[in-house]
């Protein structure tokens, strides 16, 4: 019996929001990264903080009782939940993972990890239930590298030769240059829905626009200039905007992916 592991309290801070909601093929990060997950392994867990809240997932969510400790808190509440005794870990932001590399990590039948570009990559990687305990240990310590753990196991290192068609599996992103790079050859046109609402949908005299994929600042560039959405390069201070009516954003850097619902609407309306 074998498991998957799935990453999803970090802070995201370089991306500017949760890398779990990004979308991709048609539906957030982590329940993309669970169904490929679900098409290999027995059982999925999804590690989560409690700060974030996730879609309805075909998973069992437990939360980080340690965030703040990084990942190898993650994997060690997730070793802490699962039954097999292997368990496939990744990151939420692995949009080119496939059945047959999490296939392929498991078959060593051990604590195994590729190496990419002579880096070992921990957040793609298999470890043993039984390495709760070690885990445990070293956080104890004060060693968080889950690498560190990697060692204790004596795990394989797995050359990148030996992933032949799999080497994008591991390939994430941490920015948002990154994820649109993606999401543009990724074949997903979808475009976002800028939606204006109260006093903004009355001097534009229209509630919705079309625009592609973008940062913030290029979607809300698709509305009419007078509406001053900007201002000091910022969202302006008269207004709210939000995705899809879950978060409200302020920073115009946040990457804003194919199909999500951008609103914006009165500031005196979100009080």
């Amino acid at each position: 019996m074998h498991a998957g592991i799935v990453l999803c309290g970090g802070r995201s801070s370089r991306m500017g929001r949760a890398k779990a909601w990004l979308p991709w093929q048609g539906r957030p990060m982590v329940a993309h990264v669970v169904e490929r997950l679900s098409e290999v392994v027995d059982e999925v867990v999804v590690v989560s903080s409690e700060q974030l809240d996730l879609p309805p997932l075909p998973a069992r969510v437990v939360r980080d009782r340690e965030p703040e400790l990084g990942p190898l808190a993650g994997i060690r509440e997730g070793l802490a939940h699962v039954k097999g005794e292997l368990a496939y870990v990744t990151a939420t932001d692995a949009p080119f993972l496939t059945p047959e590399f999490v296939k392929t990590m498991l078959s060593y039948g051990k604590a195994a990890a590729p190496e990419v570009d002579g880096i070992v990559q921990p957040l793609a990687a298999v470890y043993p239930r039984s390495a709760l305990a070690c885990a445990s240990s070293l956080l104890e310590s004060d060693r968080r590298r889950p690498l560190a753990l990697l060692e204790a196991q004596d795990y394989r290192r797995v050359d990148a030769a030996e992933l032949t068609g799999c080497e994008d599996a591991v390939r994430g992103f941490n920015t948002p240059e990154e994820y649109l790079a993606a999401v543009r050859t990724s074949g997903d046109d979808s475009p976002v829905v800028l939606e204006l609402l109260g006093r903004a949908q009355l001097a534009a005299g229209r509630r919705e626009i079309e625009t592609p994929v973008g940062t913030l600042a290029e979607v809300l560039a698709a509305a009419p200039p007078e509406l001053e959405l900007v201002q000091e390069g910022r969202v302006a201070r008269h207004h709210l905007v939000s995705i899809d009516g879950r978060s409200f954003l302020r920073d115009l850097r946040v990457p804003i992916g194919p199909g999500e619902h951008v609103i914006v609407l009165d500031a005196s309306v979100g009080g």
